[in-house]
């Protein structure tokens, strides 16, 4: 039987030549340690370095109950009929 990976809600910072870039994510428990620096994996398959862990939220879950804020995204536009622009 596979380990449970466990993820928590993260609120993330890079430094950009013009200010700062934040965003907030679910990230495996194992690296959600405020102030670590990690690397975000984008839509793209790409890899983005620098990422410093601001907050970490308190919720724990398992990788099968983390939102795909993507998919319920899509699943919105998709009923409200504006699919066309998603």
């Amino acid at each position: 039987m596979a380990k449970v990976v466990f993820y928590r809600q993260c609120r993330l910072i890079r430094p950009t030549p013009t200010g700062e870039c934040v965003v907030v994510s679910w990230i495996p428990d194992l690296f959600a340690d405020r102030d670590r620096v990690v690397r975000l994996k984008g839509d793209d398959g790409r890899w983005t370095d620098g990422w410093r862990v601001a907050e970490v939220g308190s919720n724990r879950l398992p990788a099968n109950k983390v939102p795909d804020f993507h998919e319920l995204s899509k699943a919105h536009l998709r009923a409200t009929g504006d699919a066309a622009t998603a």
